[in-house]
């Protein structure tokens, strides 16, 4: 059985109505876990909460935080990576099988790309991730005991380092990292594209701020049914 973990702060807790909104929403019947240094005021009787120590640097709170998680396979999360629709989880158990079996090491749900070079083929709508991109924090189909050994094994002092020194690990240790993609999503922003399979916002805030910039539309929408107020944390457009 797998997990739905997602990483978080009180800092971010103004995110928090639309990422247990949507999760009840969409992951109502999964196991699903909120890493956070504490809780505030919010209702978590549907989840599974583990707390870490404010003052440990991100990665330890990270894999100190997944010792305590049961489940072989894990879905990595931050809090502003929410779902918009219901996932297609009768495929998703098949890329499961494959993580769960060792046949591929890790599976990112969404296509990224920097440049127009063609993929590689794993299988039926999976593709190896460029180089560049080997890791990346987006809900990923990946072992908890392999996510556990990049978040220990790499260091960064911020987040944007520490993806770049996790791609570098992922790629020495020759992992077979792949992302999902059946060719219908239209392309998002400069970069990615949507996710069919999994469709989520990735992410609703960038720099701090909501990102009306991809995601003006569904971010929209969504602050006004959760009743939150763009303008507290700000815009980025």
């Amino acid at each position: 059985m797998e997990a739905y973990v997602f990483y978080s702060h009180s800092d971010y807790s103004d995110i928090w109505p639309l990422m247990f909104g949507q999760s009840e929403k969409f992951l109502n019947n999964k196991k699903k876990y909120l890493i956070t240094n504490k809780i505030c005021d919010f209702d978590v009787k549907d989840w599974n909460v583990i707390y870490y120590d404010d003052s440990l640097p991100y990665q330890q709170r990270v894999y100190e935080s997944l010792e305590k998680i049961k489940e072989e396979i894990v879905i990595f999360h931050h809090e502003d990576m929410f779902l918009l629709n219901q996932p297609q989880f009768d495929k998703m158990k098949l890329l499961i099988d494959q993580v769960e079996s060792g046949v591929i090491d890790m599976i990112k749900l969404i296509k990224a790309e920097y440049s127009n070079s063609q993929s590689i083929m794993f299988g039926k709508n999976i593709y190896k991730n460029p180089l560049n991109l080997s890791f990346a924090i987006q809900p990923t189909i990946i072992k908890k005991k392999t996510l556990y050994n990049i978040y220990k094994a790499t260091r960064g002092s911020c987040i944007w380092e520490f993806e770049k020194n996790s791609n570098n690990y992922v790629n020495f240790l020759n992992f077979k990292s792949c992302y999902y993609f059946d060719g219908t999503e239209s392309k998002r922003g400069m970069f990615h594209w949507d996710s069919n399979i999994y469709p989520y916002i990735a992410t609703a805030v960038v720099k701090g701020k909501w990102d009306y910039k991809c995601y003006f539309e569904e971010l929209e929408e969504l602050l006004k049914v959760y009743n939150i107020n763009p303008n507290k944390r700000g815009i980025n457009v």
